[in-house]
């Protein structure tokens, strides 16, 4: 139940169509949409707490058949 949250974003970005619209996230990116403000601002935001989400994921691991070796 906990990773279908982020399989409906993905179609709720689809339909907005605001998936891949800002690119490459990096750090620097980020910060320069930060500044222009406007929808870029919200992009970006958008863009660094993604990140920060499938960091935490990557941390902490995959729970689940697929992520348990045997």
């Amino acid at each position: 139940m906990a990773g279908k949250w982020i399989q409906k974003a993905t179609a709720r970005m689809k339909r907005k169509g605001t998936l891949g619209s800002f690119g490459k996230a990096t750090p620097k990116k980020i910060a320069s949409a930060k500044r222009r403000g406007g929808k870029a601002k919200k992009k970006a935001i958008f863009a660094q707490n993604m990140k920060r989400i499938a960091a935490r994921r990557r941390k902490k691991g995959r729970k689940g058949r697929k992520g348990k070796k045997r």
